[in-house]
């Protein structure tokens, strides 16, 4: 569901046109009921509010259109629709259930979540922040932003976008303790040019207006400021590990200035 909030969300910040059939909504509340994880009559009020609120979203789907579809048997309507809506993607975590083959002659493609979010972010600088900070304001438990994207990554299978997010939400922060160690006495000239910090996690680099943070395991860089822009995929430990690496910078600073002053 948080996943479904923030992309309904989305789609009501005009970000793009969402649109469903009676099946498609069928088949998002079934499984659910069926698990115990909503009633009845939670999924008929999910389905009424959906079509309250896009009302233009609805689409009617022929049968002939179904049996002429090529893709898995159990998701055929889902491109059914998508060619009665004249959609461009289809946005689904079950990729393997709509090939290429089958959906290129219809100039269809089907993109995972992950992957539609960090593209409506891309294109929407700053919109898909405002979302996120919504959503975690107006639930009935409010959450902090941090904690909406640590729900939306663990169980919704969105990392890229939640570290795209977790980037805009602290990069100011992380920039600035990179830069403050940078300029200290225990970065180094880096052989590339420039200067680097080299920690047991992560080695910071900097040259000119380019600085980069590279964590020294299998994701190589993961931020980048360049030309006043940043980018880049933050996790929750990597921000956990930079509020550490802060203070402990400042204390270190702090008893270098001690004992050079005591040395003088």
């Amino acid at each position: 569901m948080p996943l479904c909030d923030t992309l309904m969300r989305a789609a009501e910040a005009e970000l793009y046109e969402l649109h469903f059939s009676q099946e498609i909504l069928d088949g998002a509340t079934r499984n659910l009921v069926k698990d115990g994880r909503m009633t009845e009559a939670k999924a008929a009020y999910f389905q009424e509010q959906i079509k309250t609120n896009f009302p233009d979203a609805m689409v009617e789907v022929p049968e002939y259109l179904v049996a002429a579809m090529t893709n898995d048997p159990g998701d055929r309507h889902v491109v059914a629709a998508a060619i009665v809506a004249k959609a461009e993607v289809i946005v689904t975590a079950n990729i393997k259930h709509f090939p290429v083959e089958a959906l290129a002659p219809y100039e269809i493609e089907a993109w995972h979540p992950d992957d539609f979010l960090v593209y409506l972010d891309e294109q929407n600088p700053g919109t898909m922040i405002q979302v996120i900070w919504q959503q975690s304001n107006e639930l009935k438990h409010p959450r902090t932003v941090p904690e909406s994207l640590d729900k939306l990554e663990r169980f919704n299978s969105v990392p890229k976008f939640a570290g795209s997010i977790r980037c805009q939400f602290y990069s100011e922060e992380i920039v600035q303790t990179a830069e403050k160690a940078l300029k200290s006495q225990f970065a180094k000239k880096a052989p590339e040019g420039g200067r680097c910090f080299e920690g047991e996690r992560y080695r910071l680099w900097q040259k000119g207006g380019i600085l980069t943070i590279t964590a020294k395991d299998n994701r190589g860089e993961i931020l980048r400021l360049e030309n006043g822009g940043v980018g880049g995929y933050l996790s929750s430990a990597d921000i956990e590990a930079f509020q550490v690496f802060k203070k402990s910078l400042e204390q270190q600073l702090e008893q270098s200035k001690i004992q050079k002053s005591k040395t003088l």
